[in-house]
């Protein structure tokens, strides 16, 4: 690296305005914290034994400050940070009282809120720029920042985290990284490849870049480890529209974070080849199956390696930044993209810069306090409630929208499958109502994966009431009914035990109860009751049968038609009696009364037989008693 050319004073400017000379004078020290992934951090130590440093610099929350480093001869040189004031202390022992100033660049702004949002068929890059806008925080042009990305999310959801927490897991997903620059503007790029560091063959002083053992370099710890190396990594999905499972598999030998001696392979090797699959994350469509195995590959492979630096005070060297460490012995020598930085000023004789190149442990002030970024999506645990807001599922599956009371008023989620009496063509489908209350489980904690298990009833929704039969049986305690039932009443009763009037076995019921069925277990016995009429219609026959007796009674008329012939065939005794008046027999064409045996006609009154044509008596023996008349007049028999 150049031999250092910056003094231990770093030039402070609040509100825009350089802090005075007799301040200035009183900056004992000041650390500045960069790391990839969270927001930068600084701290500005002024020895106050007045404490009027405070009052006289104008600071409170909020308050922009720039921090750069002094060059020898050249006065202040291009900003080191941007940021604002977050917070005051005043520190007094026995050394003397001093005030303490801290504060973050601008992108502590997106961790000020945790929101509840959903997202619809928009890239990482595109929700990047809407959080960071909203924010208000500026975007970072040309080599910096938001650079395009190829994942579109058809939905994804912000579940009540940060801003921050939500765009560090979308980077983490699509591979880049979101930091902001020296000027205070928002970046989501790549970083940049190791190997674009300068080749280990150029000396320390030709370039900032090139850290150069017993040089440069003032302390140094470097590691490389096989711990948790696989050879490759792989993620898994389910395609809803296909029901075919995805998975993508990326090999995991090589970081482009480092170009150094060996690699996340070469040390493995010796051991049995493993595999890493990611199983915590619902994905449903390819294209997120083969991100996500490629990133969990570059976590893995990033831990493989290790740097610790500390050289001379350099400003150029930030999170990003590809460096070449030489001079301290193989493995190690190589290229490295550097992870998080901190600049100290005023605690030692000269400016130090401390350089770490690291997998996802967060090395940096804030990322030890606050617990690190987080990788994933937050967890809902076990199953919630949540009210049903749309259903006019496009598929006519049954699908819902869903809001949930406990979360947050406006969001709305994705079509969401409900659990039914599933099978291809068959089971059984009972769709929910706008409004519903719903039990609801998430696929593996994810909100924007949530399955819909049952309905619930509360103080305003309750179950269709039977009247007749409650649900249990209080001496017994168990249940005696069991009910299906739609929104109207119409339902279907499951009746265990019976009582009095009660019939055990299946009961079909209107939901104004004026057509009932009942399967009477006890009897054996099936009832129709219709307050109304009832049909029985075939398009081709129809038939009943009865192992014994079968009777058809109706109060008045009782009618049979027959559009052809018309049998009525009784193996024994043939019946037909009028108990309230005459028997009409009346056929269109032709009439035919016959006998086996003997024939018997009559009457208790006359007997006339009429035709408008001949009447015609044929028999072996005519026997005639009685006074015959022809035309009314007796006839002489013998």
């Amino acid at each position: 690296m150049v031999q250092p050319s910056y003094s231990n004073v770093v030039h402070v400017t609040v509100d825009g305005s350089p802090v005075p000379e007799k301040i200035a004078s009183d900056l004992v020290g000041c650390w500045v914290d960069l790391g990839a992934g969270v927001p930068a951090a600084f701290r500005l130590t002024f020895r106050d034994p007045d404490r009027l440093v405070l009052g006289e610099l104008g600071i409170q929350c909020g308050t922009p400050v720039t921090l750069a480093p002094v060059a020898d001869g050249q006065g202040a040189a291009s900003p080191l940070l941007t940021g604002e004031v977050t917070g005051m202390e005043t520190d007094y022992d026995g050394t003397g009282t001093f005030t303490v100033i801290r504060g973050y660049d601008m992108g502590h702004r997106l961790m000020r809120q945790r929101r509840v949002a959903a997202y619809r068929n928009q890239t990482a890059a595109d929700i990047a720029k809407k959080l960071a806008t909203m924010n208000g925080i500026p975007i970072g042009k040309g080599k910096g920042g938001i650079k395009p990305t190829t994942t579109v999310y058809e939905f994804i959801s912000q579940a009540n985290v940060t801003d921050w927490d939500f765009l560090a897991r979308l980077a983490d997903e699509n591979d880049v990284v979101m930091s902001l620059d020296s000027e205070g503007k928002f970046q989501f790029a790549k970083a940049d490849p190791a190997s674009t560091a300068p080749p280990t063959s150029m000396p320390g002083d030709k370039s900032p870049f090139v850290l150069q053992g017993g040089v440069d370099v003032l302390r140094c710890r470097a590691a490389v480890t096989s711990a948790d190396q696989v050879a490759k990594t792989e993620a898994r999905g389910w395609n809803v529209t296909t029901k075919k499972k995805l998975t993508a598999t990326s090999p995991a030998t090589s970081n482009d974070g480092f170009a150094i001696g060996t690699t996340p392979q070469k040390t493995a090797k010796k051991f049995k080849t493993a595999k890493l699959v990611e199983t915590d994350t619902p994905f449903d469509r390819l294209a997120e199956v083969k991100v996500a195995a490629k990133a969990l590959a570059d976590d893995v492979t990033s831990s493989f390696a290790e740097l610790e630096v500390m050289v001379f005070g350099n400003p150029k060297l930030r999170p990003g930044v590809p460096v070449t460490l030489t001079d301290v012995g193989k493995p190690f020598e190589g290229k490295y993209t550097v992870t998080s930085v901190r600049h100290v000023f005023g605690y030692d004789e000269h400016y130090q810069t401390w350089i770490t190149v690291s997998g996802r442990q967060w090395r940096s002030l804030y990322g030890l306090t606050s617990g690190g970024g987080t990788a994933t999506a937050p967890k809902l645990p076990s199953v919630a409630n949540a009210l049903v807001t749309n259903v006019q599922d496009p598929l006519k599956q049954g699908r819902v929208k869903l809001q949930f009371p406990w979360l947050d008023d406006a969001y709305e989620s994705d079509w969401t499958r409900t659990v039914q009496l599933g099978g291809k063509g068959g089971g059984g489908v009972f769709p929910f109502d706008v409004n519903d209350e719903v039990l609801v489980a998430f696929d593996r904690g994810a909100l924007d994966h949530p399955f819909v298990i049952g309905g619930l009833y509360n103080g305003k929704d309750k179950p269709t009431v039977v009247s007749d039969v409650p649900l249990h049986d209080g001496l017994k305690k168990q249940a005696i009914r069991h009910t299906l039932s739609d929104r109207k009443g119409n339902r279907v009763d499951l009746l265990s035990q019976q009582t009095g009037a009660r019939k055990q076995g299946v009961r079909i019921a209107s939901g104004n109860d004026k057509l009932i069925i009942n399967l009477d277990r006890t009897k054996t016995e099936i009832t129709v009751d219709s307050k109304g009429s009832v049909t029985i219609k075939g398009s081709r026959s129809v038939s009943v049968e009865a192992g014994t007796d079968l009777t058809l009674s109706a109060r008045r008329r009782l009618t049979i038609k027959s559009g052809g012939p018309l049998d009525i065939e009784g193996r024994g005794l043939v019946n037909l009696k009028s108990l309230g008046g005459a028997v009409t027999v009346d056929a269109m064409g032709a009439l035919s009364l016959k006998a086996v045996g003997a024939a018997t006609l009559t009457a208790g009154g006359s007997v006339q037989v009429n035709s408008i044509a001949n009447v015609g008596i044929r028999a072996i023996t005519l026997a005639l008693q009685g006074v015959v008349l022809v035309n009314n007049k007796p006839y002489p028999l013998p």
